[in-house]
This record gives structure tokens, C-alpha cells and sequence, in this order.
């Protein structure tokens, strides 16, 4: 696909002029006949014996459709995850603030909050566990009966770890915090559940995995997966929380207990108390290297707070240790990874799935070392980054790694690297001005021994146009933007003749969840696929009508093209033809991810292979005498393989960014013996408009050589990774002292800081 027409062009997102003139609909916008208000009950504490629950009450209020406890379950109750250990309605016992105990639906919210009040729950309230460590040993109270609190503990080595700090010139330990953080996007959770005219059950949720759901919905229904349908609608952002079931299932129970279709929209202050949050880690780091700052070996301790139940603690926990010891050459490495179960909220999927906390361990440490070296934090990192061959301490071996070393090279010419010293560092008596960078890896694809794959429907009508059905959520990351560009770009067409349809189980094949940066790779190869098929039907028939060979011919710009000019003949010539002659314009495709099999066996279990790289560079200003710090610039580089969207790329840069920034330096969840303390915007601080800084933003192309469509790879969570760590290592060059907990707050700033030095 030489001389691309469509790919790599800024392109319009079909249905951008519905988002943007408010006619999109979302979930909560969704209006049907006769629809009732679902509401849930939740736990007021973070641990509790359910001795008495009696409904009786609320099922007598007028208004009132239905009432569900545990008991009313037909199906299995669990949400369902690597281990479905979490009820859907509680049982025996209440283990976190998020705990739903019963659930309504009425004829108004009026009603169904009536109902949540009439509800008789008589509580006996238990001490929780909220400290992680104290979580670990042996005597504690269990948080889930039968399961220990530590849910993950191992130990991954590779090397002599143990002889190589031995023998090296420097040893640098640490300690590092990071926080629970909220997802905080625009839409909060929400589902729309009614019961076909067959029994069977539609469920429109806003969601990251549409397939799923549909299994876990009929899984607690105990309906086949046939009686199930699921459509997502727009969604307003998800950011990975919506990769688990949230309220689609309790929706699906309402609709099928109360016969009429239920809406279950959570509000701001419920959604922040009850679904999941970024885990919080606590990490020792050990680094060991020689006295020119060649690193020798890592060591790394990783404990998560996952709360109650297990949900994805144990694969974000395994991708923190897959990349702890960064984009760099370290054949020692050793890290212990330990999930621990407590009464403190639930974690699970957050954009960048453990690569944050370890990235704002493994790039503080090099900044340590430089500085105790003397050495330029650049030429630190070049000295060790991995680059194309490279065997990593995972055992995978790079294939493409150009992108590391041009990143950190660019991103250093772009803010002028070699001259910062000679920008004034103090302005004023009370201001300090610093610089500091980070440069990350980021897998893109579930990774080895997981089944990644994605299929697609193109079916193209006799006037040229196609629609293509995908079960693709896009959520604002623009796959369905990528995916009309390339089935336009294979099929000669212009984009505004393809329409995506949204997400449907019941039209489209699985495309497995959105998540992990992979729907670029595995869509985007499906679609190319089935539109290949569909090209070849048209090209054939070119050469039927033209006896010219098939060599020769191309479809671009809507026309057949021969040796390069085009035919008088259009796409929807051959397209008409094609309708009258009955030759099939449908085509199906499942992609699935292939990894070559003539590298070295993988040793990392699940280890991805294709890397994003990117560098970002941080100019700030602290204010000694309030703590404040103000981001004045910020470059990033990142390494996309082949852009095909590059509105798509630089808006999921510079929206990582600023959910970056947020990360860095004001947002935290206050969690005080298991309960939330600031469950409202007003008071959880993410950045507005006003703290995005001067952004400089440059995409380089270095395209992945296996598997990846064009070579593209995914973009859309590397963004996030590298802005904390890069501003806590300007607020270290501003004030020579390092910082070693998340968020760095003033209160956190202001005790290292000294107007003397």
C-alpha cells in the first residue's frame, strides 16, 4: 500500500459532528417505553456482618417494580474476572465501600430512592484491614473467608542479581508511594436493560469488552449467551474502569425482574465511591551499577493494595514487574510481586495497568544515580536503552527499539537540553526552576499465551458505500476512526463512504476488549483482511470487463487506476457490477495476533513484544515558600510504529499528558480506614484547562515489524507513563532534593525545601 491516500492524513472521527452538536447518545440519553429508575443499595461501611436484610418493606411501595437481593439471583453472583471472587449483591458480609446489598427499579428516582430507604439492613460492623503490610502477616484477619490476604506472591529472576550488587561501584536504595486515583471521566458508569419480545435479554452498556459483558450478564441471568444481546452506545471515557462490569449486569437482573426496561446511571459521588481505582503500591527499588553509570542489576519489591477482591490485580501487578527495570539493558534483575487483599477500595484496570507506578520507581532511580554520578541524566539513559536486538531481562527480544534513543535525542533538541543551565533557575528569591525527563516502554497487545485476537464484518452495497461492523469500543482512543481509514484506504474509497457501526454482539464478531493499546493491531489487521477479500472481488471483475491483467490495476480516489493513472471506471462502477453479477461484496475476517517463533523462549509469563517508546521533558517552577509547582513546559516524543490518524495521535498525547500531570501532582484519593474522604470533583483535583503547560509534541515513526498493520502500534496509554516521573525529577534538579511519594503535593514539597541552598 505504497503512496497512501487516506493513511497518516488528518481525518474528521465518523461521528464527530454528533459528539460535538450534542446528538450522540450515551447511555444515560437512552429513553424507552415505560422505563424504570434501577438503583443500588450500598455498604455504609468498609466491613460489616449482614446479620438482618428484610425488603419486604420497599417491595410494597407504590411505584416500585422490583426489589433483588443475593437471593434473587437465577444465575451465578459474581462479577467475573481472572478469579470471580467479588458477589454482584452481598451475601454474608460487606468487605469495602462499593458493596452493593440489594438493588430497585422503580417508576422514578423519587420512588427508587424511597425504596432504598425502606430497605431493613441490620449490620454488626467488623474491624477491617486497611494497612497492606499488616494485611500480610500471618495472623491477620482474612478479608475474603478462605482466601489468604496475599492473593500473588512471586518471585521473578533473571542473572545473578545478588553478585552483581556485590560487585558494583554504586548501590542505590529506595522506597517509593504511589496513590489510589480516580478515572474521572466525563460519563460516569451506566447500563439500559430490557427484556426482548423472546425473553432474551438486550443490555446497553457503556463498556470497554462488549463480549464479556454479554457472558457475565448471561452467566448471572443463567441464560445462554444467545438470549443476550449487548450494544454500546457513545461512550464518555473509560480509561480501563469500564474494561470490568460495573452496573450492566444489575441492569440486565432489573430489566428481567421487573419485565420493562430499567436504566442504572451512577452518580459522580457513587461512581468515585465504588468502582475501581488505580492500585497503590508501595515499591522497593535497589540499583546497582558501575562507577560510569552502566547499570548492573535491579531489585525490586512491589506490593499493591488490590481491596477485597482480586479483580485485574494480579495482571496489573504482573505488568508492573514486566516493566520495572525499564527501557533498559539490565541482564540482573530480580522483582517480588505481592497482591494483598484489604477492606480498602477495589483496584483494577487504569490506563497504563501498572506501567505508571513502575515507571515513576525505575526513572526517579536513574535520576538518583546520575546525580550521585555526576553524570547528565541524557547520557545516563543513552549509555543504557535498550535498542533494536536488545535481549530484555524478560527474556523477549526487541525487534524494533530505534525509538528509545531517537526519543530521548529529540525530546532533549526540542527543549534545548545542552543550554538549560543558562535559563534562569531563580527568578525570584522564592521561585526554583528545574528540568527534568523520563523516557518509557509500553507494551501494546495482551502479550504471549493470551488469545488476542479481533474480528471484523465489511459489507460494501452497489452504490460504493460499506459498512463496517466491529465490537471495537472506542471510547474516545478513535478506533473506529483508524478502522474506516484503513478499509478506505484498501478499498480505493473516499472515508465518508464508510460507516462504522457501534459495538453490537448480536452483528459483530468478538474484538475482545479495548485495552492494552492492541485494537490498532488486531482490528486493524481484521479490517484490512476482510477488505483485501472485498478488493480482490472488484479487481477481478476490473480485469473481466478490462482484459486487463490484475498487476496492473489499482483501486485510489474512488476509481480504478491502471499503471498508475486512473480508468474511467469507479469503484462504484465495479461495485454495481458486482450487485448484478452477483458476486459477493461481504467479508469476514478474524485476526489474530501471531508472535514468531524463531526468538529465544519468552521467560516472563504473558511478556508483550511490541514496545511503545517515548521520552517527555519537564520544565518547572517551585514555589519554595507555598510548595506549589508550576509545569511551564512539557515536550514529548513518542515512537507510534505508523500513524495512521494523526489527529487520533497527538490528541491521545496530549490528553495522556494532562491525565499525567494530574497523577503527578494533585490527584489522590484521601482513604481513612477504608472509606473514601473526597468522593466529589470539587475536592479530587484533576488539571483544568489553565494547568496544561506549553506542550511541544513530535511523533516519530518507527514501524513494528511483525504483525502490526502498516506498522502501527498503539498509542493510546503511553501518554500517561512519563509526565510524573520527569516532574519529579525537575522539582529534583529545582530543589536538589528528591521526592519518593505520588501525588507531590505542597505538603510533600515543602519539607525538603530549603531557601538556603
Amino acid at each position: 500500500m505504497s503512496d497512501l491516500a487516506i493513511v497518516g492524513k488528518w481525518t474528521a472521527a465518523p461521528g464527530a459532528r454528533e459528539i460535538v452538536t450534542g446528538q450522540a447518545r450515551y447511555c444515560p440519553d437512552i429513553q424507552l417505553p415505560g422505563m424504570a429508575c434501577g438503583k443500588l443499595l450500598y455498604s455504609p461501611y468498609a466491613r460489616a456482618r449482614i446479620v438482618k436484610l428484610n425488603v419486604s418493606a420497599a417491595r410494597k411501595l407504590p411505584g416500585v417494580f422490583a426489589v433483588i437481593t443475593h437471593e434473587d439471583i437465577p444465575g451465578e453472583n459474581s462479577y467475573l474476572y481472572a478469579e470471580p471472587d467479588q458477589p454482584l449483591l452481598a451475601v454474608d458480609e460487606v468487605r469495602f465501600q462499593g458493596d452493593a446489598v440489594a438493588a430497585v427499579a422503580a417508576i422514578d428516582a423519587r420512588a427508587a430512592d424511597a425504596a432504598l430507604a425502606a430497605i431493613r439492613v441490620e449490620y454488626e460492623e467488623l474491624p477491617g484491614i486497611f494497612n497492606p503490610l499488616e494485611a500480610m502477616q500471618p495472623t491477620a484477619d482474612q478479608v475474603l473467608k478462605g482466601h489468604d490476604n496475599v492473593m500473588m506472591s512471586q518471585v521473578y529472576r533473571t542473572g545473578d542479581v545478588d553478585a552483581a550488587i556485590e560487585s558494583a561501584d554504586i548501590v542505590i536504595e529506595n522506597t517509593y508511594r504511589t496513590q489510589w486515583a480516580e478515572h474521572a471521566y466525563l460519563e460516569v458508569e451506566g447500563g439500559v436493560g430490557l427484556v426482548d419480545h423472546d425473553g432474551g435479554i438486550t443490555v446497553y452498556s457503556s463498556c470497554q469488552a462488549p463480549h464479556r459483558d454479554r457472558m457475565q450478564i448471561a452467566r448471572a441471568l443463567g441464560m445462554s449467551e444467545s438470549m443476550v444481546r449487548v450494544i454500546t452506545p457513545y461512550i464518555g471515557g473509560a480509561f480501563g474502569a469500564k474494561d470490568e462490569a460495573h452496573v450492566q449486569i444489575h441492569a440486565g437482573l432489573l430489566a428481567h425482574a421487573a419485565q420493562r426496561p430499567v436504566h442504572l446511571i451512577r452518580e459522580r459521588r457513587e461512581s468515585i465511591l465504588t468502582h475501581v481505582k488505580r492500585h497503590p503500591m508501595i515499591i522497593d527499588y535497589t540499583t546497582a551499577a558501575t562507577k560510569e553509570g552502566q547499570l548492573l542489576a535491579v531489585k525490586a519489591r512491589v506490593i499493591a493494595d488490590g481491596g477485597p477482591y482480586s479483580n485485574s490485580t494480579h495482571e496489573v501487578v504482573n505488568k508492573c514487574g514486566e516493566f520495572i527495570g525499564g527501557p533498559y539493558n539490565v541482564e540482573n534483575l530480580e522483582v517480588e510481586k505481592i497482591a494483598v487483599r484489604t477492606n480498602n477500595p477495589i483496584c483494577g484496570a487504569f490506563r497504563g495497568f501498572g506501567a505508571p507506578q513502575a515507571a515513576f520507581v525505575y526513572e526517579s532511580q536513574m535520576d538518583d544515580l546520575a546525580h550521585k554520578l555526576n553524570i547528565d541524566p541524557l547520557q545516563i539513559r543513552l549509555l543504557n536503552g535498550v535498542e533494536t536486538g536488545t535481549k530484555m531481562y524478560t527474556g523477549v527480544v526487541v525487534r524494533e527499539a530505534s525509538g528509545m534513543k531517537e526519543s530521548l535525542n529529540k525530546a532533549a533538541k526540542l527543549i534545548d537540553w545542552e543550554k538549560r543551565d543558562e535559563i534562569e533557575r531563580n527568578p525570584k528569591p522564592h521561585l526554583r526552576r528545574g528540568f527534568g525527563m523520563a523516557t518509557i516502554l509500553k507494551g501494546a497487545g495482551l502479550g504471549r499465551g493470551l488469545n488476542d485476537h479481533a474480528g471484523v464484518v465489511l459489507e460494501m452495497h452497489r452504490d460504493g458505500s460499506v459498512v463496517l461492523k466491529s465490537a471495537a469500543a472506542d471510547m474516545g482512543q478513535g478506533i473506529i476512526t483508524v478502522m474506516a481509514q484503513l478499509a478506505a484506504e484498501r478499498l480505493g474509497i473516499d472515508i465518508a463512504s464508510i460507516r462504522v457501526a457501534r459495538a453490537d454482539t448480536e452483528k459483530a464478531p468478538d474484538a475482545g476488549a479495548s485495552c492494552a493499546s492492541r485494537q490498532v493491531m488486531v482490528s486493524g489487521n481484521a479490517v484490512l483482511e476482510a477488505a483485501d477479500s472485498i478488493r480482490d472481488t472488484l479487481l477481478g471483475l476490473a480485469v473481466r470487463k478490462t482484459k486487463i491483467s490484475k498487476d496492473r490495476l489499482d483501486l485510489r480516489a474512488g476509481h480504478l487506476v491502471v499503471d498508475g493513472k486512473p480508468h474511467e471506471m469507479t469503484v462504484k462502477d465495479l461495485a454495481l457490477r458486482a450487485g448484478v453479477w452477483g458476486y459477493p461484496l461481504h467479508a469476514e475476517s478474524i485476526s489474530h495476533f501471531e508472535y514468531p517463533t524463531d526468538v529465544p523462549e519468552v521467560t516472563y509469563r504473558y511478556s508483550t513484544e511490541v514496545f511503545q517508546f517515548c521520552t517527555h521533558i519537564a520544565q518547572v517552577l517551585v514555589d519554595c515558600e507555598t510548595g506549589q509547582v508550576t509545569v511551564e513546559k512539557l515536550v514529548a516524543v513518542h515512537d507510534v510504529g505508523k500513524m495512521i490518524n494523526p489527529g487520533g495521535v497527538y490528541g491521545q498525547i496530549e490528553g495522556g499528558i494532562a491525565q499525567g500531570i494530574g497523577y503527578a501532582l494533585t490527584e489522590e484519593l484521601i482513604v481513612q480506614n477504608g472509606l473514601t474522604k473526597n468522593p466529589s470533583l470539587e475536592n479530587y483535583i484533576i488539571p483544568m484547562a489553565f494547568d496544561i503547560p506549553e506542550l511541544e509534541m513530535e511523533v516519530i515513526e518507527f514501524p513494528e515489524p511483525v504483525g502490526a498493520p502498516l506498522g502501527a502500534k498503539g498509542i493510546a496509554e503511553a501518554p500517561i507513563i512519563p509526565p510524573a516521573p520527569a516532574i519529579r525529577n525537575a522539582i529534583y534538579d529545582a530543589l536538589g532534593k528528591p521526592l519518593y511519594q505520588l501525588p507531590m503535593t505542597p505538603e510533600r514539597i515543602l519539607p525538603v525545601v530549603n531557601l538556603d541552598d
